[in-house]
Protein backbone atom coordinates (compact mmCIF):
# COMPACT_ATOMS: atom_id res chain seq x y z
CA UNK A 1 0.00 0.00 0.00
CA UNK A 2 2.80 2.41 0.93
CA UNK A 3 4.66 1.49 -2.27
CA UNK A 4 1.68 2.43 -4.43
CA UNK A 5 1.18 5.66 -2.48
CA UNK A 6 4.79 6.64 -3.20
CA UNK A 7 4.43 5.81 -6.88
CA UNK A 8 1.25 7.90 -6.99
CA UNK A 9 3.03 10.88 -5.39
CA UNK A 10 5.96 10.59 -7.82
CA UNK A 11 3.66 10.43 -10.85
CA UNK A 12 1.55 13.32 -9.54
CA UNK A 13 4.68 15.43 -9.07
CA UNK A 14 5.81 14.69 -12.63
CA UNK A 15 2.38 15.59 -14.04
CA UNK A 16 2.29 18.89 -12.13
CA UNK A 17 5.84 19.73 -13.20
CA UNK A 18 5.17 19.02 -16.88
CA UNK A 19 1.99 21.10 -16.68
CA UNK A 20 3.88 24.03 -15.12
CA UNK A 21 6.70 23.79 -17.66
CA UNK A 22 4.20 23.80 -20.52
CA UNK A 23 2.36 26.79 -19.06
CA UNK A 24 5.62 28.70 -18.58
CA UNK A 25 6.77 27.99 -22.13
CA UNK A 26 3.42 29.20 -23.46
CA UNK A 27 3.53 32.34 -21.29
CA UNK A 28 0.21 31.54 -19.59
CA UNK A 29 1.31 32.07 -15.98
CA UNK A 30 2.98 35.47 -16.22
CA UNK A 31 -0.01 37.38 -14.79
CA UNK A 32 -0.22 35.01 -11.81
CA UNK A 33 3.53 35.25 -11.22
CA UNK A 34 3.59 39.03 -11.39
CA UNK A 35 0.61 39.29 -9.02
CA UNK A 36 2.42 37.20 -6.38
CA UNK A 37 5.69 39.10 -6.90
CA UNK A 38 3.91 42.42 -6.41
CA UNK A 39 2.42 41.28 -3.10
CA UNK A 40 5.40 39.33 -1.76
CA UNK A 41 8.33 41.70 -1.73
CA UNK A 42 10.83 43.08 0.73
CA UNK A 43 12.67 46.38 0.97
CA UNK A 44 16.45 46.39 0.88
CA UNK A 45 18.39 47.02 4.10
CA UNK A 46 15.56 45.87 6.37
CA UNK A 47 15.51 43.02 8.89
CA UNK A 48 13.25 40.97 6.62
CA UNK A 49 15.59 41.50 3.67
CA UNK A 50 18.57 40.40 5.78
CA UNK A 51 16.63 37.34 6.99
CA UNK A 52 15.70 36.19 3.48
CA UNK A 53 19.19 36.93 2.16
CA UNK A 54 20.65 34.75 4.93
CA UNK A 55 18.12 31.94 4.47
CA UNK A 56 18.56 31.80 0.70
CA UNK A 57 22.24 30.93 1.21
CA UNK A 58 21.21 27.51 2.57
CA UNK A 59 20.01 26.60 -0.92
CA UNK A 60 23.12 27.84 -2.73
CA UNK A 61 25.49 25.59 -4.67
CA UNK A 62 28.34 26.47 -2.30
CA UNK A 63 26.43 25.49 0.83
CA UNK A 64 24.95 22.33 -0.68
CA UNK A 65 28.30 21.28 -2.14
CA UNK A 66 30.16 21.77 1.13
CA UNK A 67 27.30 20.30 3.17
CA UNK A 68 27.21 17.24 0.91
CA UNK A 69 30.91 16.59 1.46
CA UNK A 70 30.48 16.83 5.23
CA UNK A 71 27.47 14.49 5.22
CA UNK A 72 29.30 11.98 3.01
CA UNK A 73 32.22 12.04 5.45
CA UNK A 74 29.77 11.41 8.30
CA UNK A 75 28.20 8.45 6.49
CA UNK A 76 31.64 7.04 5.73
CA UNK A 77 33.41 7.58 9.07
CA UNK A 78 30.52 6.98 11.48
CA UNK A 79 28.10 4.67 9.68
CA UNK A 80 30.14 2.91 6.99
CA UNK A 81 26.94 3.05 4.95
CA UNK A 82 28.36 2.93 1.43
CA UNK A 83 24.96 2.42 -0.16
CA UNK A 84 23.70 5.62 1.49
CA UNK A 85 26.82 7.45 0.30
CA UNK A 86 26.23 6.30 -3.28
CA UNK A 87 22.51 7.14 -3.34
CA UNK A 88 22.99 10.50 -1.61
CA UNK A 89 25.90 11.52 -3.85
CA UNK A 90 24.24 10.46 -7.08
CA UNK A 91 20.93 11.93 -5.91
CA UNK A 92 22.25 15.42 -5.18
CA UNK A 93 24.66 15.56 -8.14
CA UNK A 94 22.06 14.12 -10.50
CA UNK A 95 19.45 16.58 -9.28
CA UNK A 96 21.82 19.45 -9.98
CA UNK A 97 22.51 18.19 -13.50
CA UNK A 98 18.78 17.72 -14.14
CA UNK A 99 18.10 21.27 -12.96
CA UNK A 100 20.76 22.67 -15.31
CA UNK A 101 19.40 20.70 -18.24
CA UNK A 102 15.82 21.90 -17.72
CA UNK A 103 16.95 25.51 -17.25
CA UNK A 104 18.78 25.38 -20.60
CA UNK A 105 15.77 23.72 -22.24
CA UNK A 106 13.15 26.22 -21.02
CA UNK A 107 15.43 29.31 -20.99
CA UNK A 108 13.11 31.47 -18.92
CA UNK A 109 14.53 34.85 -17.99
CA UNK A 110 14.52 35.90 -14.34
CA UNK A 111 12.28 38.67 -12.96
CA UNK A 112 13.60 42.18 -13.46
CA UNK A 113 15.18 44.18 -10.64
CA UNK A 114 16.13 41.23 -8.43
CA UNK A 115 17.49 42.24 -5.04
CA UNK A 116 20.49 39.87 -4.95
CA UNK A 117 22.82 38.59 -7.64
CA UNK A 118 21.53 35.62 -9.62
CA UNK A 119 22.96 34.17 -12.82
CA UNK A 120 21.49 31.84 -15.41
CA UNK A 121 17.92 31.03 -16.31
CA UNK A 122 14.97 31.04 -13.94
CA UNK A 123 12.92 27.84 -14.41
CA UNK A 124 12.95 25.80 -12.24
CA UNK A 125 14.38 27.28 -9.05
CA UNK A 126 17.61 25.45 -8.29
CA UNK A 127 17.60 26.57 -4.66
CA UNK A 128 14.11 25.08 -4.23
CA UNK A 129 14.70 21.89 -6.19
CA UNK A 130 18.25 20.89 -5.23
CA UNK A 131 17.80 22.32 -1.74
CA UNK A 132 14.76 20.09 -1.25
CA UNK A 133 16.64 17.05 -2.54
CA UNK A 134 19.64 17.78 -0.29
CA UNK A 135 17.73 18.51 2.91
CA UNK A 136 15.05 15.84 2.46
CA UNK A 137 17.66 13.11 1.98
CA UNK A 138 19.62 14.27 5.02
CA UNK A 139 16.37 14.40 7.02
CA UNK A 140 15.54 10.84 5.92
CA UNK A 141 18.86 9.43 7.10
CA UNK A 142 18.66 11.33 10.39
CA UNK A 143 15.09 10.17 11.05
CA UNK A 144 16.15 6.62 10.15
CA UNK A 145 18.61 6.65 13.07
CA UNK A 146 16.45 8.49 15.63
CA UNK A 147 14.40 6.32 18.01
CA UNK A 148 12.07 8.92 19.54
CA UNK A 149 8.88 9.54 17.55
CA UNK A 150 8.62 13.11 18.79
CA UNK A 151 12.20 13.78 17.69
CA UNK A 152 11.48 12.22 14.30
CA UNK A 153 8.55 14.64 13.90
CA UNK A 154 10.68 17.53 15.10
CA UNK A 155 13.42 16.81 12.57
CA UNK A 156 10.92 16.35 9.75
CA UNK A 157 8.97 19.52 10.46
CA UNK A 158 12.16 21.58 10.92
CA UNK A 159 13.53 20.52 7.54
CA UNK A 160 10.18 21.08 5.81
CA UNK A 161 9.98 24.62 7.21
CA UNK A 162 13.56 25.36 6.15
CA UNK A 163 12.92 24.13 2.60
CA UNK A 164 9.70 26.16 2.40
CA UNK A 165 11.32 29.38 3.65
CA UNK A 166 14.21 28.96 1.19
CA UNK A 167 11.66 28.85 -1.62
CA UNK A 168 9.82 31.90 -0.29
CA UNK A 169 13.12 33.79 -0.05
CA UNK A 170 13.73 33.30 -3.79
CA UNK A 171 10.39 34.96 -4.56
CA UNK A 172 10.78 37.74 -1.98
CA UNK A 173 14.25 38.62 -3.30
CA UNK A 174 12.80 38.69 -6.84
CA UNK A 175 15.26 36.21 -8.30
CA UNK A 176 12.51 33.72 -9.20
CA UNK A 177 8.88 33.68 -10.24
CA UNK A 178 6.50 31.75 -7.96
CA UNK A 179 6.03 29.07 -10.63
CA UNK A 180 9.81 28.55 -10.71
CA UNK A 181 9.77 27.77 -7.00
CA UNK A 182 6.64 25.60 -7.19
CA UNK A 183 8.13 23.64 -10.09
CA UNK A 184 11.37 23.21 -8.14
CA UNK A 185 9.44 21.87 -5.17
CA UNK A 186 7.31 19.33 -7.06
CA UNK A 187 10.22 18.08 -9.16
CA UNK A 188 12.40 17.91 -6.05
CA UNK A 189 9.79 15.88 -4.17
CA UNK A 190 9.34 13.42 -7.04
CA UNK A 191 13.07 13.09 -7.61
CA UNK A 192 14.11 12.70 -3.96
CA UNK A 193 11.30 10.22 -3.30
CA UNK A 194 12.52 8.18 -6.27
CA UNK A 195 16.08 8.20 -4.87
CA UNK A 196 14.92 7.12 -1.41
CA UNK A 197 12.70 4.37 -2.82
CA UNK A 198 15.73 3.13 -4.78
CA UNK A 199 17.82 3.20 -1.58
CA UNK A 200 15.23 1.16 0.33
CA UNK A 201 14.91 -1.33 -2.52
CA UNK A 202 18.70 -1.80 -2.76
CA UNK A 203 19.07 -1.93 1.04
CA UNK A 204 16.69 -4.89 1.27
CA UNK A 205 18.71 -6.79 -1.32
CA UNK A 206 22.12 -5.96 0.11
CA UNK A 207 21.09 -7.00 3.61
Amino acid sequence: MIKYARITVILLCMIIFIFLMNEVQNGKVLAFDEFILDHLTVVENTYLFTFFKSITYFGSSIFIGFGSLLFILYLWMKKKDYLAIAVFSIGVAGGDLLKRGIKNLVQRERPENHLVHAAGFSFPSGHSMVGLIFFSMIAYFIIKEVKSKSLKWGVGISFILLIFVIGISRIALKVHFPTDVLAGFVLGVGYSLTCLCLYQWLERRVI
